[in-house]
């Protein structure tokens, strides 16, 4: 999938259909954002497909994963700091799982308006 905003999913069996429509607004925000930091597109690897852990969110179309190994720690770490700024604003949790080797990823949550 692909849009105007440049979110794009890694493959055709990323799902983002039913993905609540609050995380995908923050997340095609983001996109934009994403391509004028980095000059590329963001690519969702995880969103309501995939076998995940029974407490994720992903399910329930809460919880989306934004790849990393096409950055640099320094480029992480930008991204990780605009995330932390209007993560929480709206919602949204953030969990930096790079350390999971060939799955790394920054993993993000909706937990609703606050």
């Amino acid at each position: 999938m692909t849009d105007t905003t440049g979110l794009v999913t890694a493959s055709p069996a990323v799902v983002l259909d039913g993905v609540a429509a609050p995380l995908i607004s923050f997340a095609q925000h983001l996109a934009l954002l994403h391509k004028l930091l980095f000059g590329t597109d963001m690519v969702i690897t995880s969103g309501k497909d995939s076998i995940h852990v029974a407490s994720s969110l992903h399910g329930q179309g809460l919880a989306l994963d934004i790849r990393t190994k096409d950055k640099t720690d320094a480029a992480c770490v930008l991204l990780l700091s605009v995330l932390a700024y209007g993560g929480p604003e709206n919602g949204i949790a953030v969990f930096d799982e790079r350390a999971l080797g060939d799955q790394a990823h920054i993993h993000v949550e909706y937990h609703g308006k606050v």
